[in-house]
């Protein structure tokens, strides 16, 4: 048997076993063709008594070895005479019904050959177009026909064209083909022949316009829902979008789908409505001008009733074409596009649009005419304030296809509700109705940002330009002129003055100057919560596209209004206009954020009042610069991620020796150094100040401050509070900084720490110098030095508090960066919990492992500060819950001991995301529930946290325990013990209310009553917020198994 031979047998044995094998085979023996090896005619001897057997399954195994050949063979690889023989033979076999399949794969691999010949096309097109009978077969039967026209349009696109009858072949064949076709993968090949056919040849389509429209219109709307075994992942989406583009594609359907369309506007179905909105809105933007001029009118008439009833809220993404966001402009020279919003009253909206870009590409006179009938229509309404709103956005949104559209709008809408009144109901109509002309404005220049010359003519000639003096005029009397009550017409007129700024090249520098200040002004004198957003929203938005100008004429007058002295009165334009300090401070804090130039600024000058502020030294100063401190700490922290090196750069020069000015300054009492909270955020602001600094001065910045702090300043020689600048700024340093005096602070930090009984260390102090501790030991101790580190600092037989506490900072060091010496110290603590004398003790120390350290926490961007790994706290609660679970358990276990144990693990809990719990909880539920009665409110808390954050997802295992868990929280609610503080009693409060969503009614219905009277007592709590969460808790239970009233 030869190599070819064999190579059939083992593709017939494979058919329909595994697809691969047989693709894999077929492959092989094309190859041996295009080698030369063996000829085609070869094949067909070897598979001759199977074309002809009686046995219709070996006719078909045979037939798809011959076409899968073909299928792996280039279009050039047959000879014309190979090619015209085996057609032949194809057409011969393909009135055996039983092997349909393989000849259309075989005549579709035929049809893109090199030597296929026109007349064997035609043949076979003719044969398709007369005697195929496509709803006699299967899906995958009917889908080769597709492929078949697909393969003769590419192949014969030049003839197709030049040659009327053979285009009129290929048109007669695709309508027999595709009519009545309801495969969604079929469906997509023919919209996508229709759209080729009448966009190539639309003059021989012509006559088959309404044939080639009705196969494309049966299918409108879609309204196939995919299975979901679906191998060939065809979605809704893809059909509408492919049957969208076939209808549009050419004008020959302008007559047909234009009416067909309007009519099924009438669809009671927001989303039948929707697509055929999308539909007509592309129709108009690929049938042009011409055809419109007939249908305008009966597009307005049914869009008419969609736009006065609906509204610009009812946004809902009911299209896929809704997600493109870059459909939202007109580009000059291109149709208008659907905007972003895809709600039908949106839809309907972008239709009066692109009519009236199309009509005035057109005709002038024919827009005029479309524009003056739809304003006769509205007239009445701007008479009677009826539907005003809707109409108003009808005539902008016409006005928004381009410069023609827009002055006629504007020259005959606006004098009909433009006017100054002092009428508050006429003037909130007025600015809610501008709204959409600024709109209409900001469309327009966006659809031109890419042609300079005609966006300089828009703003040059917009006719909006003679009425920018009275709205100005207009919006600066409804802000400035009325009452503060009026919240609605104040609020609107800072929209529009943001929205006014935001229309490129409408407003002069003094102008946008003018409203600036109107804002900075309103902010700061209305205490509205509504007209601040307003305006704080206005600021920020100004400042995307104007940041030098909001700084000139908005931040420096706010920071010059900060007075010298805390009790200075901040007078503001009026006698009558008292502003609080704290009010200048939130909004210079909440308008800069995300602006590098404002950030800057304030930052620098918030820095620069800080030492005049503390200059004054009295009593009030410290509060003062508490208040400074806190908003430039929150700009940096919040704004850490925009702040290039740069910038910080340029912030760290312009304030450090401000700053380190203040520090050394000591008044005593009023001394930011002797203010725990003032120095707290001073040392955390120069960590901010260096953490971004350029990296590559890290290595001098280290030995700077080491010789200021330790060699000038003596941090080491004496308890000092100028650890704790040192402490952030040591963190903030590149790891990699050489730190050859690491060892020694490290020895002189705890030689001073050991002594702090004798040398009066405070406990703010203390913390610093553990902090110190911490940061030596994760960034500058590293694996090689990790045991001397231990042998030479940790002692297990000095149990005092102090030396337990530095042992456990050590661990804290080495636990964060994942070391195997941690276990050491951890083991260690593990055992003394089960110590009678010092357990309680080294149960609080467990929090400290897991506490996060504002200046050791890993920021975006950040890698170099420090070895903190991001799963330490994963892997430290894996090492030591399941000892803690197993000790706990331990027979004989005093119940002082277990609280050690307890204690140790609510405080593990309380910082540790909750994520990492939920795989321990079936474990953890007991010990939570005996944490409910330790006599330890930190304990109750953390237990209570860890409880309401897992009720929800763990619903099945509290129903198991609901009758020990609703007694104990009912305990817990009683004010009165010393161990139910606030916020004991009110978590407590808020898991029972929690468990009525969680927990099946049958379980928790038999407590009702008693809940309802346990909370009595507590309705008279001394706090207020314990107060209300005991009435809407005990609500909750009252409506427990209530049918709800509808």
């Amino acid at each position: 048997m030869s190599e070819i031979d064999e190579l059939v047998v083992s593709f017939i044995a494979n058919v329909n076993i595994n697809d691969d094998k047989t693709n894999e085979i077929a492959i092989k023996i094309t190859n041996l063709i295009k080698h030369k090896k063996c000829k085609l005619v070869q094949i067909i001897v070897s598979l001759k008594d199977r074309f002809i057997s009686e046995d219709e399954k070996e006719r078909i195994k045979a037939l798809k070895c011959l076409s899968s050949v073909l299928y792996n063979s280039e279009p050039d690889q047959l000879l014309k005479n190979d090619v015209s023989v085996i057609v032949n033979f194809y057409m011969s076999k393909i009135t055996d019904n039983a092997v349909m399949l393989e000849c259309f794969m075989g005549l579709n691999a035929l049809m893109s050959m090199k030597y296929i010949t026109i007349d064997e096309t035609t043949k076979l097109l003719k044969f398709l177009q007369k005697d195929y009978q496509s709803k006699d077969y299967l899906a995958a039967v009917r889908n080769y026909p597709f492929e078949i026209l697909l393969n003769v349009y590419n192949r014969w696109f030049t003839q197709l064209k030049d040659n009327k009858n053979f285009a009129d072949l290929f048109i007669q064949t695709y309508i027999s083909v595709a009519s009545g076709e309801k495969d969604p993968r079929n469906l997509l090949i023919s919209f996508q022949i229709n759209k080729l056919i009448v966009t190539t040849f639309k003059v021989e389509s012509f006559q088959f316009s309404q044939a080639l429209f009705d196969i494309l219109f049966s299918y409108f709307p879609i309204t196939f829902k995919p299975p979901k075994d679906d191998p060939y992942r065809i979605s809704n989406s893809d059909l509408k979008l492919a049957l969208r583009s076939a209808i549009s594609a050419s004008d020959i359907f302008a007559q047909d789908a234009f009416s067909n369309l309007i009519d099924k506007l009438g669809a009671t179905s927001p989303a039948i409505k929707n697509d055929t909105l999308l539909t007509l809105l592309a129709c108009i933007n690929k049938f042009g001008g011409k055809a419109c001029i007939e249908f305008w009118l009966p597009m307005w008439t049914a869009l008419k009733f969609e736009i006065m009833h609906g509204g610009d809220s009812s946004e809902t993404y009911l299209d896929p074409l809704a997600e493109n966001k870059s459909n939202d402009l007109i580009t000059e020279g291109t149709t208008p596009q659907v905007s972003n919003l895809q709600s039908n009253y949106h839809l309907s909206l972008d239709i009066l649009r692109a009519l009236a870009y199309q009509l005035v590409e057109l005709d002038e006179s024919a827009f005029n005419k479309y524009v003056v009938h739809i304003l006769d229509e509205l007239k009445p309404n701007f008479e009677f304030t009826k539907d005003l709103r809707q109409s108003c956005n009808t005539l902008a949104a016409i006005g928004s296809a381009n410069l023609i559209t827009f002055n006629k709008v504007v020259d005959l809408a606006l004098p009909l509700f433009l006017e100054n009144t002092t009428e508050i109901s006429k003037l909130k109509l007025m600015l809610l109705n501008l709204s959409y002309f600024l709109d209409s404005y900001i469309k327009v220049t966006k659809s031109l940002e890419n042609d300079k010359e005609k966006l300089e003519d828009f703003i040059k000639n917009n006719h909006l330009n003679n009425s920018k003096d009275e709205i100005l005029m207009i919006l600066g009397m409804a802000l400035t002129g009325n009452s503060k009550i009026e919240v609605t017409v104040r609020t609107l007129s800072v929209i529009q003055f943001t929205k006014m700024i935001k229309m490129e090249g409408y407003l002069t520098k003094e102008e946008m100057s003018l409203i600036i200040q109107y804002i900075t002004e309103t902010i700061l004198t209305d205490n509205n919560k509504n007209i601040y957003c307003a305006c704080l929203e206005g600021l920020k938005v100004i400042s995307q596209t104007h940041e030098d100008l909001v700084y000139e004429v908005s931040l420096k007058e706010l920071l010059n209004l900060l007075p010298n002295r805390f009790d200075e009165l901040i007078l503001y334009h009026k006698d009558d206009e008292l502003i609080q300090v704290e009010v200048i401070l939130k909004v210079i804090l909440d308008f800069t954020t995300s602006r590098h130039v404002l950030i800057k600024e304030s930052i620098v000058a918030l820095s620069q009042k800080l030492t005049e502020v503390y200059i004054t030294g009295d009593s009030e100063a410290v509060d003062y610069c508490f208040l400074i401190l806190s908003t430039i700490y929150s700009l940096l922290d919040n704004n850490f991620a925009v702040l290039d090196e740069n910038t910080v750069s340029e912030i760290k020069e312009q304030t450090e020796e401000s700053l380190f000015s203040i520090l050394k300054n000591n008044k005593g009492d009023n001394s930011i150094l002797f203010d725990n909270q003032n120095l707290s955020l001073l040392s955390n602001i120069l960590y901010f100040a260096n953490v971004n600094f350029k990296r590559n001065q890290h290595q001098t910045e280290l030995l700077r401050y080491t010789k200021l702090f330790v060699d000038t300043d003596k941090i080491l020689e004496n308890p000092s509070r100028l650890v704790l600048p040192y402490v952030k700024i040591l963190s903030a340093l590149d790891k990699d900084c050489k730190f050859d005096e690491a060892s020694s602070v490290m020895e002189r930090t705890v030689a001073l720490i050991e002594n702090s009984n004798k040398n009066a260390m405070t406990n703010l102090e203390k913390v610093g110098y553990m902090e110190m501790i911490t940061i030596l030991t994760n960034k500058w101790y590293n694996s090689n030095m990790e045991s001397a580190l231990i042998e030479r600092y940790v002692n297990w037989d000095d149990q005092s508090t102090v030396n337990l506490e530095m042992i456990a900072w050590i661990g804290k060091g080495l636990i964060m960066k994942n070391s195997a010496s941690s276990s050491i110290i951890l083991s260690h603590f593990l055992e003394l919990l089960n110590d009678k004398n010092i357990g309680i003790i080294v149960s609080k120390l467990f929090e400290l492992f897991v506490v996060d350290i504002n200046s050791m926490n890993k920021r975006k961007g950040i890698t170099w500060t420090n070895n903190v790994k991001l799963l330490y706290k994963q892997k430290f609660f894996n090492d030591v819950f399941q000892n803690l679970v197993t000790s706990y358990k331990a027979p004989n276990l005093s119940l002082d001991i277990k609280c050690n144990y307890l204690t140790a693990l609510s405080l593990i809990l309380k910082h540790t995301p909750n994520k990492l719990v939920e795989q321990f909880m079936v474990d953890l539920l007991p010990m939570l529930l005996q944490a409910l009665e330790m006599p330890n409110s930190e304990v109750r808390i953390s237990a209570l946290d860890t409880l309401k954050d897992t009720t929800e997802k763990f619903g099945l295992l509290i129903t198991e325990n609901i009758d020990t868990l609703i007694p104990l929280l009912l305990k817990l609610v009683v004010p009165g013990s010393k161990f139910n503080d606030v916020l004991v009693r009110l978590l407590s409060l808020q898991l029972l209310g929690l468990l009525a969503t969680s927990v099946p009614l049958n379980y928790l219905k038999p407590y009702k009553e008693e809940v309802i009277n346990g909370l009595l007592l507590t309705l008279s709590d001394k706090k207020r917020v314990v107060r209300k969460q005991c009435i809407d808790t005990r609500q909750i239970y009252f409506e427990l198994g209530q049918v709800p009233f509808e």
